[in-house]
């Protein structure tokens, strides 16, 4: 297992980094903060940067307002649009466009895939986001296939054993161009030293898996770990959004409960009578009969409590996110809120069963 690793080289190596990123020297507005935690928190969840649109309609945003904020993150180098555009090519630490290193979220069941800018980049993801994923790469000499999983921050497998990372730049310029096409995997320290032959004007070193961790921990982590505003945290609206789900389904199988206690009081008697349990009766079975006869007069509180849930329940599954919604995961993922609203119908089918037994069974 290797976790991160604090050498002097690698503390070097992220100083550095974050003085050539710049993003220090800028001090975000609420909304600026917003768009830019956003645009990090969709990023694995549609396994691409999200549109104008979509930031737009998620933080209340006119699109014009949107597009300057994008404008301001790309001056600042926090993110990369397309020449002439809007669209989002990067944002450190993913890509919109292919790269070498794809990165999978293996017990996030609403990510998908993304592609990471950089290797260190793709060790930086599990600091920034709190979750564990693997990686697959590619050894940037040989093209030899390299794979890494790590769990609760640290890389629990590796292959090949002896793989390292070469973290410095190329060419002068923004660091996308500079230093990520350049920062890689590699199967090995020879293979490192035959693809530096290749570049007369790279400037670093190579560094081991677990100095490459700390240097991504230390650039990508305060990133997404304190919010400007508290209602706008994409990783807490997430488990807000899992909350809310569980809020459903707890509300729709109580306003079921109410619904069978509603029609039990009327079903009950003529199960009994079936059962020959009578006037006169006597023992456990007449006692419950007698219970159920108690109930009675309590029906209509059972039916109005019934519908008090189920209503509850309905406007949870079918309510519009809140603008203040960091992510769709916010509020609750559209598969999620698909399945709330499935099993909702089919309860709130079944109460209706129980709330009109009396009609049907013509009592």
């Amino acid at each position: 297992m290797i976790g991160p690793t604090a050498t002097d080289r690698a503390k070097t190596l992220a100083s550095m980094a974050r003085t050539m990123l710049g993003w220090d020297q800028h001090t975000l507005s609420a909304q600026d903060d917003a768009v830019r935690r956003y645009i990090l928190a969709q990023y694995p969840l549609q396994g691409q940067a999200p549109t104008v649109q979509d930031i737009s309609q998620a933080l209340g945003l006119t699109p014009e307002d949107t597009k300057t904020i994008l404008q301001r993150l790309h001056a600042w180098d926090m993110l990369c649009l397309e020449p002439e555009s809007s669209r989002i090519r990067l944002a450190y630490p993913f890509s919109s466009v292919p790269t070498p290193h794809v990165v999978k979220f293996d017990q996030w069941p609403e990510a998908k895939p993304v592609y990471a800018q950089c290797a260190i980049d793709a060790l930086g993801l599990p600091f920034m986001l709190r979750r564990d994923l693997s990686i697959t790469s590619s050894c940037a000499s040989c093209a030899k296939a390299i794979t890494i999983t790590v769990r609760d921050q640290t890389i629990v497998a590796h292959s090949p054993s002896d793989t390292v990372v070469w973290a410095g730049t190329i060419q002068e310029g923004p660091v996308a161009a500079s230093a990520c096409p350049a920062i890689n995997f590699f199967c090995s320290a020879a293979h490192v030293e035959e693809w530096l032959r290749k570049q007369p004007n790279a400037v670093a070193s190579v560094i081991s898996l677990g100095e490459a961790l700390y240097v991504g921990k230390a650039i990508f982590e305060p990133l997404l770990a304190t919010p400007s505003h508290p209602n706008l945290d994409p990783l807490e609206s997430h488990d807000a959004g899992l909350s809310a789900t569980g809020t459903v389904a707890s509300t729709s199988i109580a306003g079921l409960v109410a619904a069978f206690l509603a029609s039990l009081c009327c079903i009950g008697p003529l199960v009994f009578a079936a059962l020959g349990v009578g006037v006169g009766a006597t023992g456990a079975l007449a006692s419950t009969a007698g219970f159920l006869k108690a109930l009675l007069p309590y029906r209509p509180v059972f039916v109005g409590l019934t519908l008090l849930l189920l209503g509850i329940s309905f406007y949870q599954a079918y309510r519009k996110p809140s603008s203040a919604c960091a992510t769709e995961a916010g509020c609750a993922s559209r598969s999620a809120n698909g399945l709330n609203r499935t099993w909702l119908w089919m309860i709130a089918a079944v109460a209706l069963v129980l709330v009109l037994a009396p009609f049907w069974l013509a009592l």
